[in-house]
This record gives structure tokens, C-alpha cells and sequence, in this order.
């Protein structure tokens, strides 16, 4: 019995029997003569976890492993009957784990079954991202002469797509070392995740959680052993106030924030973490966050997947005609509040920010100078989190005089305060059919029911892609020109987006992009020569 689900690795057999087993399965498309190999490289990986007392044995065209005292292992690989113009297949690693059901708690068979599906992506699997990739890839191609980052310990804060696989694949190209890598995880529940850290690991990266108040201070000490200076390329804020914090007392012996050459940084949430400190920084922040390239390109794309993916979250409703409120009208915000009124929904708008409230009023949307009664007057079903910051607490909750649904589009859980939406809650919601296991409803005084869509994370990232490898392409692009800009063009400490745009601007990036999809391109012409996944590849 074999199952292949993205967050939910295993299916057990009923506890009436006996003994009953588990089976998951990883899909990997590559020659069909890969597959012994990979199946070897797999089953390696369950003996080095299990220790030195595990043996691999082969039993009847499968290999065999016992993890534990009773917990045997079998595998083997299948091979789709298909195969692609490039000649590739579609290889089946199937892990099965057998043993007595009552002496197999859950949580182990999701270590196991994490280790197996942690399989390194093939190289026609590599190849396929590169190509879905090119504006990174060419970028390399203008920045690589002298190695610009050979001396240098390069952190990454990423999540855990495919499109990481190929940025760590450039930063290696402009001479980043590997092995002095570290890749911080952000722990969304992206169907590649164990794949992409399974990948870093086979690479030598060092992968740890980006929540780990230790993690930049020991990056430092690692690249100072090594004789490096380090950089990073930042998705949220996690470095830049770590080093500050770190100045003030060292935290790991052998760090120091002297090492630290400057940090790119792509979102607007890891810029509002510097405000108020921008004196303090000994090195400057290349801003790819406030550039043009990502404000006026890449905005769209991660409105339209928040709008969509919120859509698909909700219950059957029905949208046409009923209110809905965006918090927060920069690039994001003024996107999702105009494909909101394509959907004919009643669009209200706030913003702290005088002039972006000006700029929705004179749109077209409704406005105030203050949320509460703009809440409590628009009566919203749903609200959009857009700020990059805590949008919405006690007194906007209490503000709220219908029942209804906030979708986050901020990093991690900060747009909505929910320890203090638990505190406001003081009954059981109205009972009403579960439809979607993304719902976490809190009923407040009134009969109002505050319904949180995706646990407060970001709706676009929510079981899914944030957004494809081809909208991800322009940005890393443009982070990967930051760092070599770092490495080779000392600036003054500080934050400076101005001069960020600048490097943008003359590197050629934007001319590159507008060539690959503008007029006349095959891309901007012809769907159909757009380049994108092959057949059995999932993205």
C-alpha cells in the first residue's frame, strides 16, 4: 500500500492486525538508469539516521533495513511507463516500514518518513529549475569574472522551493564556498521543502531554522575560522538585527559584526525592523526591498496569488456586492485592493501612511484617517493584512461588528495580533460544517466570529508555491546583483535605497527582462514558447 501525499507521509494499516506497515513514496524524474542509485543514495540516508548498528541488506529485489528493534525497512524503485523527449522518467522511491503497530509511535514514522522524501533533486531536475530560472542564470553570467564572492560565507534566508535550489547553485558560481554556506529554513509546508534541504545537505550547506537565536552569531565564527567575511541575503528581517543585538555582547565566541561585509534584504518586513536604527549600522543593507525592480514587477504577482489563494480558502460564499478592507496601500495592498473590485467586491482602504490614504481615496476606495471606524462603519466579510507589521488588535477587534475572515500577506504571523484575538474570545463560535482544515474561528462578544485564514501566515504561502519560479526569477536576480555589489563596490554603512536602484538599474537586469518578455519576444508573443515545467516534473 503505497500513498503520496505533500504533508502527510504515511498511511497506516489498521491496528487490529498484527503487524501492519506504513509506505511513502518520492517521486524523482531522471534516467531510468538512475534508479539504483538513487534508491542506494536514499537507503544510506536511513542507516546513517538510524546509527551504526543498522545493516542494509537486499531481500528479494528490495534493499532492507532494521531502524529499530521493531521497525524493518523496505525499499525499492519503480519506473512510470513513460519517459519525456529529453529521456527521462518518473522514478518511484517507495519506503515501506513494517513492525507491531502499538510499538510504533507517530511521530517516529514521520522522522523516517521525512529522512526518505529529504532526496537530493536529480540533475535533469536541476537542469529543469535553471531553466525556469534564466534571469538568475544570466546574471551569473555578467557577475562572474574574478569570483566576486570567493571570499565570502554567504547566509541565505529562504524558503524552501525550488527556485533556493538554483540561487545556491549562482551563489556558487560567483565563488561562494559551500561549505561555508548556511541556509536559514523559514518553516512553511512547501511540497519540495524536505527535497530542497535534502539537496543542501548532499551540497555540504548548513541548514538551521531561522528562528535559532544563535544561528547568525555561529555563521560568523564559522566563516572567521575559515578566514572569510560573511554577507547575507536576507528574506524578512532575520540577520541585520540579529548582528546589531550581537554587537552589544557577543553571543558566540569568535563572532564579531566587523566581519560582516552588508546584507541584502528583499522584504519590506525586514526593513521596518531597522527603523529607528538605521545610525547603528556598521555596514550598508542593500535594499532590494524598496527597489523599483521588486515594487513595480514583482508586487502583482504576489497580490494575485494572495487574492486567489484566500478566494479558495473561504467557505461557499457569495462575494459579489460585500464589503472587503485592505490594510495597507503600498505596492501589494494597491494591487489586491484593484483585483478585489475586479471581483466585484465593496473595497475600503486604510493606511497610516497620509499620502497612500490620499492616493486610495482619490482611486476610488473608501478611506478614514482611523481603522476602528472604518471597521466598524464598512462592516467588512474580509480583510487583507498588508502591512508588514501588527495591523490589527484588541481595540480594532472590538471595533467589528459583523462576523468575518483576515487573511495575512506578511511574513511569518505578525499582521494580526492573535494571542490577543484568543484573549478577546470568550465563547464557543456558532457551530457551522468545517470546510477547510485552514480555519481557526474565535467568537467574540457581540455573536461576532473572527475567522483566521491560514493560522495568520500568509495566505500565498499557504500549501502552495508563493509564487512560480518564473516571478521568483527577477528578484533573486536582483538580490544575487546586491551581494556581488557588496563584495566589490565598498559603500558607506546605512541604508540607502537609492543606491540599491542605481546598481539595479545599470546592471543590465531590467534590459535583460524586458527582452525576454517584452514585444517580440517568443515569451511575451507566443504562449506557448513560454519556457516552464516539463511533463511529470511538479512545481
Amino acid at each position: 500500500m503505497t500513498t503520496r501525499r505533500p504533508d502527510h507521509h504515511h498511511v497506516p494499516l489498521p491496528a487490529t492486525a498484527p503487524s501492519s506497515f506504513t509506505a511513502t513514496t518520492v517521486d524523482v524524474v531522471a534516467a531510468p538508469g538512475d534508479g539504483p542509485h538513487l534508491l542506494h543514495r536514499a537507503a544510506r540516508r536511513l542507516c546513517d539516521a538510524a546509527g551504526p548498528h543498522a545493516v542494509l541488506g537486499q531481500s528479494a529485489g528490495e534493499l532492507t533495513v532494521q531502524l529499530a528493534p521493531d521497525l524493518h525497512a523496505a525499499m525499492f524503485v519503480s519506473t512510470e511507463m513513460r519517459r519525456d523527449t529529453a529521456g527521462t522518467s518518473l522514478l518511484r522511491l517507495t519506503l515501506r516500514l513494517s513492525g507491531s503497530a502499538a510499538s510504533r509511535p507517530e511521530d517516529s514514522l514521520d522522522r523516517w518518513a521525512e529522512i526518505w522524501h529529504r532526496q537530493p533533486l536529480s540533475v535533469q531536475e536541476s537542469e529543469r529549475v535553471a531553466g525556469e530560472l534564466p534571469l538568475m542564470s544570466a546574471a551569473v553570467d555578467r557577475l562572474r569574472e574574478g569570483k566576486p564572492l570567493a571570499g565570502f560565507a554567504v547566509l541565505v534566508t529562504g524558503h524552501f522551493l525550488t527556485d533556493l535550489v538554483h540561487l545556491v547553485a549562482c551563489l556558487a558560481e560567483l565563488g561562494a564556498p559551500l561549505d561555508a554556506m548556511t541556509v536559514l529554513r523559514k518553516d512553511y509546508a512547501y511540497q519540495w521543502r524536505h527535497r530542497v534541504h535534502g539537496h543542501l545537505d548532499a551540497l555540504g550547506v548548513h541548514v538551521t531554522d531561522a528562528t535559532d537565536a544563535r544561528a547568525v552569531a555561529e555563521h560568523t565564527a564559522r566563516a572567521r575560522s575559515k578566514g572569510l567575511r560573511c554577507l547575507a541575503l536576507d528574506d524578512g528581517g532575520y540577520v541585520v538585527p540579529a548582528l546589531l543585538d550581537q554587537g552589544r555582547h557577543e553571543v558566540v565566541p569568535g563572532s564579531a559584526v566587523g566581519d560582516w561585509a552588508g546584507v541584502v534584504e528583499q522584504t519590506m518586513s525586514g526593513i521596518y525592523k531597522l527603523q529607528g536604527r538605521e545610525e547603528e549600522l556598521p555596514f550598508p543593507v542593500f535594499s532590494v526591498a524598496q527597489s523599483r525592480l521588486k515594487g513595480r514587477i514583482e508586487s502583482y504577482w504576489i497580490a494575485e496569488k494572495a487574492v486567489t489563494t484566500a478566494l479558495e480558502l473561504l467557505p461557499a460564499l457569495k462575494i459579489e456586492g460585500q464589503p472587503a478592507l485592505v490594510i495597507g496601500y503600498g505596492n501589494v495592498g494597491a494591487h489586491i485592493a484593484a483585483l478585489l473590485t475586479q471581483r466585484r467586491m465593496r473595497v475600503a482602504v486604510y493606511d497610516a501612511d497620509i499620502l497612500h490614504l490620499i492616493e486610495a481615496h482619490e482611486s476610488g476606495y473608501t478611506t478614514a484617517r482611523a481603522l476602528g471606524p472604518l471597521l466598524t462603519r464598512h462592516e467588512p466579510l474580509l480583510v487583507f493584512g498588508v502591512t508588514g507589521r501588527t495591523s490589527m488588535s484588541t481595540r480594532e477587534y472590538a471595533a467589528l461588528r459583523r462576523s468575518v475572515y483576515l487573511a495575512s500577506v506578511s511574513s511569518r504571523d505578525i499582521e494580526f495580533d492573535l494571542p490577543a484575538l484568543e484573549a478577546a474570545a470568550t465563547q464557543e463560535p456558532a457551530a457551522r460544517p468545517v470546510t477547510h482544515p485552514a480555519y481557526r474561528t474565535h467568537a467574540l462578544p457581540g455573536g461576532v466570529d473572527v475567522t483566521v485564514l491560514a493560522g495568520g501566515r500568509p495566505v500565498n504561502f499557504h500549501e502552495t508555491d508563493s509564487i512560480s519560479n518564473l516571478h521568483s526569477d527577477l528578484v533573486y536576480a536582483g538580490m544575487l546583483t546586491g551581494a556581488c555589489a557588496l563584495a566589490t563596490r565598498p559603500a558607506p554603512p546605512g541604508l540607502d535605497p537609492a543606491w540599491a536602484d542605481a546598481v539595479l538599474d545599470a546592471s543590465g537586469l531590467l534590459h535583460d527582462y524586458y527582452e525576454r518578455y517584452g514585444p517580440g519576444s517568443p515569451a511575451g508573443s507566443d504562449p506557448a514558447a513560454r519556457p516552464g515545467p516539463a511533463e511529470g516534473y511538479e512545481q
